[in-house]
């Protein structure tokens, strides 16, 4: 597992996959740092008044292997915010969305990816794929894809009973490969679905809001979230229906 070691699920993704989105890149980017303990998640109950429910919110801060991990520019989107100030701690879906921000686009996070040494003897562009922003794979990258996709191809037939994080093998997996986990078969974690819940939720909000729909007031506060976070803004109602958005007027 050579590869799957040393290479990050975005720039698997990215070299073996043929229609890979920004979305995609994004969250499993994030589930890679999380496995790796750069970042950590934990949980945080609250009750604004004692007439309401408890809520459960979901926090981001670094993990015990921050300081010592040498990042790559495609995590930076995730990690920058901690730089300097490592006692930050963000809820989860607002550090969605500065992530998100921050990467701006498929195409920026792809050029910001293929800058690394091994990614970058990968690629080539000439003139009429540097207008849109298109890339053909090398000598070298068509043999580095073949290698990384038998890799694959044999993990998934040493693992094909494992389905839960719990499982002893999964866990040693995790160890050694990371968010790769994620690219074999019968492995599905619940907080990977609620990672792809909440990007598509801030890419339709930035949808809406740069369409000039009625919700551009709509702001972002710590405080009102709850773990099932939905933005609730509507193209088709205004801010009428934004839940829990604060500054609709």
């Amino acid at each position: 597992m050579k590869y799957l070691s040393e290479l990050t699920p975005a720039e698997v993704y990215i070299l073996t996959k043929e229609n890979v989105t920004h979305k995609e890149l994004l969250k499993i980017t994030f589930i890679d740092l999380i496995l790796k303990q750069v970042l950590k998640t934990f949980e945080v109950q609250r009750q604004p008044h004692f007439r309401h429910k408890i809520r459960i919110y979901k926090y981001v801060g670094i993990g015990q292997n921050f300081k010592n991990y040498k990042s790559k520019n495609h995590e930076k989107f995730f990690l920058s915010t901690y730089e300097n100030d490592n006692s930050i701690e963000m809820l989860f879906r607002n550090l969605v969305k500065v992530s998100y921000q921050k990467s701006k686009n498929l195409s920026y996070f792809k050029n910001e990816l293929i800058k690394t040494p091994t990614l970058k003897k990968c690629f080539s562009q000439n003139i009429f794929q540097t207008i849109f922003n298109r890339y053909s794979l090398t000598k070298y990258g068509k043999e580095l894809k073949q290698k990384v996709k038998k890799e694959i191809q044999n993990l998934n037939s040493e693992v094909a009973s494992i389905n839960t994080i719990e499982n002893q093998k999964a866990i040693e997996l995790i160890k050694l490969i990371g968010g790769n986990i994620f690219l074999l078969e019968n492995i599905n974690y619940d907080l990977l679905d609620q990672i792809d819940s909440d990007l598509a939720n801030e890419m339709k909000r930035k949808e809406i809001i740069s369409d000039e729909t009625g919700c551009s007031g709509c702001g972002w506060s710590f405080d009102n979230y709850s773990s099932n976070f939905d933005s609730g803004c509507s193209s088709n109602s205004g801010c009428g229906g934004c839940g829990g958005c604060g500054g609709c007027g």
